[in-house]
C-alpha cells in the first residue's frame, strides 16, 4: 500500500480561494473613480498658470487628471495627454459611445466634435452625478484647477459653459 497524502477540506478551499483574485464590482469601481474626481476638487496647478499638475506631465492637464481617477480604481487606462486618445482607448477596448447620452457615473465625457486631433477633441471631464437628464462632472485643467461642475444637460453642454458640446464619453466598465 502507497502511502497517501490528505489535506483538509478548509485547506483546499482557502487554497482555492487565495490564488482567484479580487476584482471589484461595476458599482464598486464607479464609486472609487467618483470618491478619486471628489477628492481632488480644488487641486490647482503649482504655478498657477504653469499646467504643472500632480496628474501628469505640465501640459494641458485635463485628460491626465480623468485618467488618473480611472487609474485609482485600478484601470489599465493609459496616462493621457490628449482627450482623443481617451476615446480611441474606449473604441479599442468596446466601451467607447459617441453621442451625448446614457452616461453613468464614473464615465468620461469628451468635449469637442470628435477625437481626431486638438481641434476637434478640446476636453474632458468624469461623470459624479446623474439625475433628471442632467449630468454632474468634475474636469481637471478647468481654470486651471480640478472643478465640480454642473448639474447641466449633456445635449447642450457649450451652452452650460463648457468649451464644446459632448461628442461622446467612455464607460468605466
Amino acid at each position: 500500500m502507497r502511502p497517501t497524502l490528505r489535506l483538509p477540506l478548509t485547506a483546499v478551499v482557502l487554497s482555492l480561494v487565495s490564488s482567484v483574485p479580487l476584482t471589484a464590482t461595476a458599482a464598486e469601481t464607479r464609486t472609487q473613480i467618483v470618491n478619486a474626481a471628489n477628492g481632488e476638487v480644488g487641486q490647482g496647478e503649482t504655478p498657477p498658470g504653469s499646467n504643472c499638475n500632480p496628474y501628469g506631465a505640465c501640459e494641458s492637464w485635463c485628460a491626465h487628471f480623468a485618467t488618473w481617477t480611472w487609474r485609482k480604481a485600478g484601470s489599465d487606462i493609459p496616462n493621457y495627454g490628449f482627450t482623443g486618445d481617451i476615446y480611441t482607448w474606449g473604441q479599442r477596448k468596446g466601451r467607447a459611445h459617441s453621442g451625448n447620452t446614457g452616461m453613468k457615473p464614473g464615465d468620461i465625457v469628451l468635449y469637442g466634435t470628435g477625437p481626431q486631433n486638438t481641434s476637434t477633441s478640446l476636453h474632458t471631464g468624469v461623470v459624479v452625478a446623474t439625475g433628471n437628464g442632467k449630468i454632474t462632472t468634475v474636469e481637471g485643467n478647468s481654470h486651471d484647477k480640478v472643478q465640480k461642475l454642473g448639474p447641466f444637460d449633456p445635449k447642450h453642454a457649450k451652452n452650460a459653459g463648457r468649451p464644446g458640446n459632448i461628442y461622446g464619453w467612455v464607460s468605466a466598465q
